[in-house]
C-alpha cells in the first residue's frame, strides 16, 4: 500500500522505516513499567583487571543520570595479572573505604584473556541467533560453548547476510575471579573486555563510535578496532622489558595497519586514539600509519558526574567505562556472562491495563468534572443575584439616570460646537470695528453675515472688515442714511464667511474626496 502511494521505491522504504521506528517508540512508551530500571536507582562497581594496574570505579544512575562517585588504581607489584584473591580483597577494601554496599559488579578483563572475531551468518539465523552462535562458536573461535563465556553483537544486516561480532573467554580463566569476588560479597553480574569498557567511555564522553584505540603502557600494550561502538578486533603484546621505543611502536603499527585498510574499505575515515601513561612520543607511529593520531592523556580524561577531586594522576577510564557501559541504556557493550542469551522482559500487560483504567477514569473525570463545577458556579451566582436583587435594581436605576445625563451632556456639547463659529465672528467684529461703531442687529447664516448699526462714517468701516481673514465680498446691502438725531450714519453691511477653514478630506490617488 505504501509502495502504491509513494511510487518511488526509495521513498517508500524510508517511509516504512519511519513507521516501524514510530511503532517501536509507541510500544516502548505504552509498555513502559514504573518498575523499569530507568526509574530505579542503581549502584554499580567496575573492576578492571589490566596487565599493569588494577582499576576500580563505582557510580550510580537515577532517571538516566549517571554519576561516577569514586575511583582508584592499584599498581601491580609484579609483572603479569593480579591473583583472584588479591583482586577480590582489593575490591572489598575499596567498597569498605568508599562505603559502597550491595552494588552490581562488572568485571572487565584484558584482551589477552579474550578472543574477538567477526563472522557472517545467513539472515535466516536471526530468528534463533543465540543458538546459532553457540553452535558455531567452536568454528568462529577455538573455544567450545561449554568451556567459554561469550556474547555477540549484530554489526549490520544487508544483502541477506548478518555481520556479527563475537567475543569469548575461557571459563577456567574467569571462574576463579568470579568465585573469589562472590566470597567477598561481590557477586559478578557482568563480564566484558577492558576495550569494550573504553569504547563505552569514548562513546559516552566524546560520542566516538568508529576508531582505533591503543593503550600503551611501560611494558605492555593492547588495542582494538571499534565499529559502531562495538569492539570487532583486538591485539595485545608486551615490550619484553625494553620499553616502548620507536622500534616497538613500529610493531604496534603492524597490528593496526590491517584495521586502517578495513576502515577505508568501509568508507570510514580512520582515526587513531592512543592512551599514554609515560609520556611516550608517537611521531614515528603517526608517520608510519599516515592517519590522524590523538593522544589521550590523564589531563583530558573527564569523569562524568564526578564532583570530588581527582585521586592521583591516573584516571582509570577503563573502570569508569565499565560503570558507564553497565548503567547507560544506549551502551553496546557485551556481557560474556550471559553466554549469548539476551535477557528478555515480557511487557507488563497487567500493569498497563491498570494504568489504562486509571487513565480512562481520569479522562472521564476531566470531561464531566468541569461541567459539574460550572453548574455549581452558576447556581451560586443565581443565589447571589437573588440575594442582591434590590441592589441590582438600584444599579439599573442609576444606569438609566447616567444614560440620560450622558445624552444631555452630548446635546450641550453639540450646541457649544455649533455656536463656536458665532462666538468667533462676534469676537472678530469686536476687534476690527472702532469703538465708535454701534451694532443694532446681526444675522449669521452658514455662509453669510449681515450687520446693522451706526457709525460716524460708514465708509470707513468697510475696509476694516475686508481686511479681516474671516470675511470676503463685503458690501452695503442698502443705502447708507444719516441719522440727524444721533449725528451718525446708519448702515447695513453684508459679507461672506471665508476666514474659518474646514478640514478637507485626505487625498486619494492624488485627488480630493
Amino acid at each position: 500500500m505504501i509502495n502504491n502511494f509513494f511510487g518511488d521505491p526509495e521513498t517508500s522504504r524510508k517511509m516504512q522505516s519511519a513507521v516501524r521506528r514510530l511503532g517501536r517508540t509507541l510500544k516502548t512508551v505504552l509498555f513502559l513499567s514504573p518498575a523499569n530500571e530507568v526509574f530505579v536507582p542503581q549502584k554499580q562497581i567496575s573492576i578492571a583487571v589490566g596487565t599493569e594496574l588494577l582499576s576500580i570505579a563505582h557510580g550510580s544512575r537515577f532517571l538516566n543520570r549517571i554519576k561516577i562517585a569514586g575511583y582508584k588504581t592499584y599498581p601491580f607489584q609484579e609483572a603479569g595479572h593480579s591473583l583472584p584473591e588479591t583482586v577480590a580483597s582489593t575490591a572489598a577494601l575499596y567498597c569498605s573505604q568508599a562505603n559502597v554496599t550491595h552494588p552490581q559488579v562488572m568485571l572487565c578483563i584484558p584482551k589477552a584473556w579474550t578472543i574477538i572475531r567477526t563472522t557472517e551468518l545467513p539472515a535466516a539465523a536471526m530468528e534463533n541467533l543465540s543458538d546459532v552462535v553457540a553452535y558455531e562458536l567452536d568454528r568462529i573461535t577455538p573455544l567450545r560453548p561449554d568451556d567459554a563465556y561469550y556474547d555477540y553483537r549484530i554489526l549490520k544486516a544487508e544483502g541477506g547476510r548478518l555481520q556479527v561480532a563475537v567475543a569469548a573467554a575461557r571459563r577456567e580463566t574467569i571462574d576463579p575471579y568470579i568465585k573469589a569476588l562472590a566470597e567477598k560479597g561481590l557477586p559478578v553480574t557482568k563480564i566484558d573486555t577492558n576495550l569494550a569498557a573504553v569504547s563505552a567511555y569514548l562513546h559516552y564522553v566524546w560520542q566516538e563510535q568508529d576508531l582505533i584505540y591503543l593503550d600503551i603502557g611501560s611494558k605492555t600494550y593492547e588495542g582494538g578496532l571499534l565499529q559502531a561502538g562495538v569492539v570487532v578486533a583486538g591485539c595485545t603484546g608486551s615490550f619484553n622489558g625494553n620499553g616502548s621505543d620507536e622500534c616497538l611502536l613500529a610493531d604496534v603499527g603492524e597490528n593496526v595497519a590491517p584495521w586502517i585498510e578495513r576502515m577505508e574499505k568501509a568508507n570510514v575515515s580512520p582515526q587513531l586514539v592512543v592512551h599514554s601513561r609515560d609520556g611516550v612520543q608517537y611521531a614515528s607511529l603517526e608517520r608510519q600509519l599516515r592517519i590522524p593520531l590523538q593522544v589521550l592523556t590523564n589531563d583530558n580524561l573527564t569523569i562524568p558526574g564526578f564532583q570530588g577531586e581527582k585521586a592521583g594522576d591516573d584516571v582509570p577510564h577503563d573502570a569508569v567505562g565499565g560503570v558507564l557501559s553497565s548503567l547507560w541504556t544506549k551502551s553496546k557493550a557485551m556481557n560474556l556472562l550471559h553466554r549469548g542469551r539476551a535477557t528478555k522482559t515480557s511487557p507488563p500487560l497487567t500493569l498497563t491495563v491498570i494504568l489504562g483504567a486509571i487513565l480512562l477514569a481520569m479522562g472521564i473525570l476531566a470531561l464531566f468534572l468541569p461541567l459539574h463545577l460550572e453548574n455549581e458556579k452558576v447556581t451560586a451566582i443565581d443565589r447571589e443575584i437573588s440575594a442582591r436583587k434590590d441592589a441590582v435594581k438600584k444599579i439599573e436605576s442609576l444606569r438609566k439616570e447616567y444614560s440620560s445625563l450622558q445624552d444631555e451632556f452630548k446635546a450641550i456639547e453639540g450646541f457649544k460646537q455649533g455656536k463656536q463659529i458665532t462666538l468667533q465672528i462676534l469676537k472678530e467684529m469686536t476687534v476690527i470695528l472702532p469703538k465708535s461703531v454701534w451694532l443694532t442687529r446681526g444675522r449669521i447664516n452658514d455662509a453669510t453675515v449681515a450687520i446693522e448699526g451706526y457709525a460716524t462714517s460708514a465708509t470707513d468701516i468697510l475696509p476694516r472688515i475686508e481686511a479681516s481673514p474671516y470675511f470676503s465680498k463685503v458690501e452695503f446691502s442698502s443705502p447708507t442714511m444719516r441719522d440727524a438725531r444721533m449725528n451718525m450714519d446708519r448702515f447695513v453691511i453684508r459679507m461672506e464667511l471665508e476666514g474659518i477653514k474646514k478640514e478637507e478630506p485626505k487625498a486619494k490617488n492624488g485627488k480630493k474626496q
